[in-house]
């Protein structure tokens, strides 16, 4: 399909002399919010729970709604949730501690096992690749 975008020129002319290949970068762009889109979609398609825990930072139970994307075999008290605002809810049951991340890219960090964080990106569509200190 043919679609026209418009840049503005001073983007327009830069990106010209870069030779960047504008309509795989699109393409690329689009593909990716897609895949995030159907991924989301099928991990939530059962719908948001209520999640109450503990948390030992607020001293106090809170609640949230979210469906469970996923469980560290790892540390065996950790688990990741979807909120419905697209926030990551990570639950540390060993230590009583929520964490609650924007977005994929600021919960992918050495902080979480691998496990976990791979399950995080297959809920959500995005690609994890385990860094090897080799």
């Amino acid at each position: 399909m043919d679609i026209t975008i418009y840049l503005p020129d001073e983007i327009g002319k830069w990106a010209k002399e870069q030779d960047l290949g504008l309509s795989r970068m699109l393409r690329d762009a689009v593909e990716g919010v897609k895949r995030h889109s159907d991924a989301r979609a099928k991990a939530t398609e059962e719908g948001f729970e209520r999640v109450e825990v503990y948390d030992g930072k607020r001293e106090r139970d809170v609640a949230f709604q979210g469906c469970r994307i996923g469980r560290s075999f790892e540390r065996e008290q950790l688990e990741a949730w979807l909120t419905p605002k697209d926030a990551i809810a990570v639950y540390d049951a060993d230590a009583q501690e929520l964490y609650v991340y924007d977005n994929y890219s600021e919960f992918a960090t050495p902080d979480w096992p691998g496990d976990l964080i791979a399950d995080v990106a297959g809920a959500l569509g995005e690609k994890y690749v385990e860094e090897l200190d080799i």
